[in-house]
């Protein structure tokens, strides 16, 4: 509601319609993101509760680089081909102009969301919902309605744009730090 708000107050009623059509993109990339990293989820529980924690490393590993392919996929039609993606949901071509320059804005930091996600899923897999409750509220609530607030007061409907790659990459690097931390914990403690 907010992004909505904010769009509409810089950027006018094209830019909501152009953020629809950028947001049905990015949940089309997203889904099997989500799906891989659920699927994922009683595997690395299962493995989690057996204690065969090289397994759980590995499908970590392994769920990490797919999710890491397909938000670089994204990424890359993002900046490559954002006329043609935006293109099958409209023939405007104003509206395909502003969505194609705000899904090139969006996807700037789009490979490492992947990461984000299978992080975040991870900490809910081995027992830690705290943990896996404040990484899901990083990117959508913590880090970008802040950045709603301030970014388009001195950017217009660009600072709108960027604040989405910029919560992406907060939240990306506070989830590393995470991780991080919990296996070299999992290392000086016996798990």
């Amino acid at each position: 509601v907010v992004l909505n708000l904010r769009i509409m107050e810089f950027g006018g009623a094209t830019a909501v319609a152009a953020f629809g059509i950028i947001n049905r993109i990015l949940m089309l990339i997203m889904m099997p993101v989500a799906g891989i990293s659920q699927g994922a989820q009683p595997i690395i529980g299962y493995n989690y509760g057996a204690k065969q924690y090289p397994r759980v490393t590995k499908v970590l590993k392994i769920t990490i680089y797919v999710a890491t392919l397909i938000t670089t996929i994204g990424f890359l039609m993002g900046m490559l081909i954002p006329d043609l993606a935006v293109s099958i949901f409209t023939t405007d071509e104003e509206l395909v102009r502003i969505s194609a320059k705000g899904l090139r804005i969006v996807v700037m930091f789009f490979p490492i969301v992947g990461f984000q996600m299978v992080t975040s899923n991870f900490f809910q897999s081995i027992g830690m919902a705290g943990k896996a409750i404040f990484l899901s509220l990083t990117r959508q609530m913590l880090i970008l309605l802040p950045c709603l607030l301030v970014l388009p007061q001195f950017f217009g409907v660009a600072g709108v744009w960027y604040s989405m790659p910029v919560s992406d990459l907060l939240a990306s690097l506070i989830a590393l730090v995470m991780l991080v931390c919990q296996f070299r914990k999992f290392r000086t403690s016996p798990l």
